[in-house]
Protein backbone atom coordinates (compact mmCIF):
# COMPACT_ATOMS: atom_id res chain seq x y z
CA UNK A 1 0.00 0.00 0.00
CA UNK A 2 1.26 3.58 -0.96
CA UNK A 3 1.21 6.00 1.14
CA UNK A 4 -0.66 9.21 -0.61
CA UNK A 5 0.90 12.92 -0.39
CA UNK A 6 -1.71 15.04 0.35
CA UNK A 7 -4.16 12.35 2.11
CA UNK A 8 -7.86 14.17 2.34
CA UNK A 9 -11.10 12.72 3.08
CA UNK A 10 -14.84 13.62 1.40
CA UNK A 11 -17.62 13.99 4.19
CA UNK A 12 -20.98 14.45 4.36
CA UNK A 13 -23.52 15.63 6.53
CA UNK A 14 -27.39 15.04 6.27
CA UNK A 15 -28.47 16.57 9.80
CA UNK A 16 -26.02 16.27 12.69
CA UNK A 17 -22.55 14.63 12.71
CA UNK A 18 -20.23 14.51 9.85
CA UNK A 19 -19.47 11.01 7.77
CA UNK A 20 -16.90 10.03 6.16
CA UNK A 21 -17.56 8.78 2.57
CA UNK A 22 -14.23 8.23 1.44
CA UNK A 23 -10.06 9.11 1.37
CA UNK A 24 -8.67 10.26 -1.27
CA UNK A 25 -5.22 11.91 -2.24
CA UNK A 26 -5.72 15.91 -3.35
CA UNK A 27 -2.25 15.49 -4.98
CA UNK A 28 -4.38 13.54 -7.62
CA UNK A 29 -6.20 15.82 -9.51
CA UNK A 30 -8.32 13.39 -11.40
CA UNK A 31 -9.59 11.72 -8.18
CA UNK A 32 -9.60 15.04 -6.87
CA UNK A 33 -12.06 16.07 -9.45
CA UNK A 34 -13.98 13.13 -9.69
CA UNK A 35 -14.98 13.43 -5.55
CA UNK A 36 -15.80 17.32 -6.04
CA UNK A 37 -18.19 16.64 -8.54
CA UNK A 38 -19.56 13.57 -7.69
CA UNK A 39 -20.19 15.46 -4.42
CA UNK A 40 -21.86 18.43 -6.28
CA UNK A 41 -24.51 15.90 -8.58
CA UNK A 42 -24.93 14.47 -5.30
CA UNK A 43 -25.76 17.58 -3.68
CA UNK A 44 -27.89 18.54 -6.22
CA UNK A 45 -30.02 15.07 -5.62
CA UNK A 46 -30.35 16.65 -2.41
CA UNK A 47 -29.63 20.49 -1.88
CA UNK A 48 -30.04 19.72 2.27
CA UNK A 49 -26.66 18.28 2.65
CA UNK A 50 -23.45 19.68 3.25
CA UNK A 51 -20.84 18.18 2.00
CA UNK A 52 -16.84 18.83 2.66
CA UNK A 53 -13.22 18.18 1.85
CA UNK A 54 -10.88 18.18 5.43
CA UNK A 55 -7.33 16.69 6.50
CA UNK A 56 -7.29 13.36 8.09
CA UNK A 57 -5.73 14.30 10.98
CA UNK A 58 -7.55 13.55 14.33
CA UNK A 59 -8.88 17.34 14.15
CA UNK A 60 -9.37 17.88 10.56
CA UNK A 61 -9.03 20.69 8.87
CA UNK A 62 -11.78 21.78 6.20
CA UNK A 63 -10.05 22.78 3.12
CA UNK A 64 -13.43 23.35 1.02
CA UNK A 65 -17.11 23.12 1.33
CA UNK A 66 -20.17 23.01 -0.40
CA UNK A 67 -23.71 23.33 0.71
CA UNK A 68 -26.75 25.67 0.67
CA UNK A 69 -25.01 28.45 1.76
CA UNK A 70 -22.12 28.15 -1.30
CA UNK A 71 -24.91 28.40 -4.42
CA UNK A 72 -23.67 24.75 -6.10
CA UNK A 73 -20.14 25.65 -5.59
CA UNK A 74 -17.09 24.47 -3.52
CA UNK A 75 -15.60 27.39 -1.61
CA UNK A 76 -12.43 27.26 -0.16
CA UNK A 77 -12.14 27.84 3.33
CA UNK A 78 -9.21 30.81 3.20
CA UNK A 79 -7.23 31.26 6.98
CA UNK A 80 -8.39 34.64 8.23
CA UNK A 81 -6.26 37.31 8.05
Amino acid sequence: MSETARPVQLQVNLNGAWKTVLHFDAGDDPASDLAQKGAQTLHLASPATSWRISTRESYPIVLCHLGKDTGGAWKENLPPD
